[in-house]
């Protein structure tokens, strides 16, 4: 059965490798080209063909929560379109500026907190920092014209707490000099965790690093604001169409799919030559004493005469 079982796995693994392949990505490559003909740029610095290459040598060491080779258990449709929202964005998987993830038997692209820089960068980013509301702190900003305007923050070293967080905010520095202000309460950023592929309340990283992690989260939300004001309609694009990934309940996405794929399924066995073949039955006391019957006769056969010379004294 073991074997069975790795048998088909490894013919699935060699389908996916036949479907997701060097020439795939090429095709992909000359796709995206082409599409620069119609007003789609990407990065001076990025390398297209590097990056869906990068990308394809990691999709064939990503697995989904089942340990299953992504590439197996995603459609090849949502395959191609993560690798388009990568290099629509100009990320790169192999400099850590996003990741891949399946769920729903779909693969998905998601920005990493170096991807969301990295992007913001390109539109006028020169500098961001971050910092902690602990419970006790002074910390006042105004909103002028519809924008935060940071004021001040005052901190006592005892008030810093993991257990005491209020929230968290961000400043950016851009080209020109403008300040940007982003700030969230300790509900808001738990809530963006909640949203996290892989977040686990208790005893997962949120907790133990709950101070950085919550400086990752409000930086984030900055960067997406910032590239979401000065970026290009391709870049927004598709931006917008991965925050409505993000915002998915993926649980029960794959609880759907799991369902659709065992509907009307039911499991069988291929069983071993030995046993399909029909046994004989075990002989019974009456057969043992039953009297044998006598084996028929065959009947003669017609056979033709011999001719004359094959005969005794013939010649």
């Amino acid at each position: 059965m073991a074997e069975t079982k790795n048998a088909v796995a490894k013919q699935g693994e060699q389908q996916a490798a036949m479907v997701i392949n060097n020439a795939f990505i090429d095709g992909l490559t000359k796709q995206l080209n082409e599409k620069c003909k119609y007003g789609m740029s990407f990065p001076a610095d990025y390398n297209l063909s590097n990056a869906l290459m990068g990308a394809y040598l990691t999709l064939k060491e990503t697995v989904d929560k089942n340990n299953k080779p992504l590439l197996e258990s995603c459609s090849q449709v949502s395959i191609a379109n993560s690798l388009m929202d990568m290099a629509t964005m100009g990320l790169n998987v192999q400099k850590k500026q996003g990741y891949f993830i399946a769920y729903g038997g779909k693969c998905q692209f998601q920005k990493s907190y170096f991807g969301n820089i990295t992007i913001a960068r390109r539109y006028g980013l020169k500098s961001v920092n971050a910092e902690i509301i602990y419970d006790g702190d002074d910390f006042v900003y105004t909103i002028e014209d519809g924008k935060k305007v940071f004021v001040r923050h005052e901190q006592n070293i005892m008030n810093i707490d993991n257990s005491k967080i209020k929230g968290a905010y961000a400043v950016a520095t851009m080209s020109d000099g403008t300040k940007i202000l982003e700030v969230m309460n300790i509900s808001q950023i738990k809530q963006s965790w909640q949203q996290g592929y892989g977040y686990k309340e208790k005893g997962g990283t949120h907790e133990k690093f709950a101070d950085q992690m919550a400086k990752k989260t409000v930086i984030n939300r900055l960067c997406k604001m910032i590239t979401n004001t000065y970026g290009d309609e391709a870049v927004i694009d598709a931006f917008e169409r991965l925050e409505e990934v993000e915002g998915e309940d993926r649980i029960a996405a794959d609880v759907a799919y799991e369902i659709s794929q065992n509907a009307n399924k039911e499991e069988f066995f291929i069983e071993e030559q030995s046993q399909i073949e029909e046994k004989t039955p075990a002989p019974t006391v009456a057969d043992m004493t039953k009297a044998p019957e006598k084996e028929p006769v065959p009947a003669e056969k017609n056979e033709k005469p011999l001719p004359d010379f094959m005969k005794d004294g013939g010649m």
